[in-house]
C-alpha cells in the first residue's frame, strides 16, 4: 500500500497542475466558437504536451500569439502569412474536424499570451484563450 501511494503521489506531481502550479501538459477541447477551458498555466521554457481535441465539424487552429501581441478581431491580423508568422505567432497547430492531436512545443518566457483560432471569423465569435507562463 505504501508503494502504491508513493507512485500515485509521484504521478500527480509529474502531471502538473494539481497543486495550482504550472503544468507541463494541457488538455484543450475545441468546440464551436470556444476553447474549453479558456485559460491554462504552464511552466516557462519547459517542453509542453498539448492534447487537442476538436469536437466540431469544422477545422480549428490553436494559435499562441507572441508576447505583447493582443488582437480584438481577425481584422487585426495581417493577411500575409509570412508577416503573420514572423510578427504575431509564437506557435500554432491546426486540428481537422472531429480530429485530435497530441503535440509538444517549448514554452516561451514567463508572461501572459493570447490564444486565438484564426479559422474564418472564429476569433471574432469568442474563440480565444489565455496562456499564463510562469517562470
Amino acid at each position: 500500500l505504501r508503494i502504491s501511494l508513493a507512485v500515485i503521489a509521484l504521478l500527480a506531481t509529474a502531471c502538473g497542475d494539481d497543486d495550482g502550479g504550472a503544468a507541463t501538459e494541457i488538455d484543450v477541447s475545441m468546440e464551436p466558437f470556444l476553447f474549453a477551458p479558456a485559460e491554462w498555466t504552464i511552466a516557462a521554457d519547459e517542453e509542453i504536451t498539448v492534447n487537442l481535441e476538436n469536437t466540431d465539424t469544422t477545422p480549428h487552429d490553436f494559435v499562441i500569439l507572441q508576447a505583447g501581441v493582443t488582437v480584438e478581431s481577425k481584422s487585426d491580423l495581417p493577411e500575409n502569412e509570412e508577416e503573420l508568422l514572423a510578427d504575431f505567432v509564437y506557435w500554432e497547430e491546426r486540428v481537422a474536424p472531429r480530429g485530435s492531436k497530441t503535440v509538444t512545443f517549448t514554452a516561451p518566457a514567463a508572461d501572459t499570451y493570447q490564444i486565438v483560432c484564426t479559422t474564418g471569423f472564429h476569433m471574432n465569435h469568442g474563440m480565444t484563450g489565455t496562456l499564463i507562463v510562469e517562470g
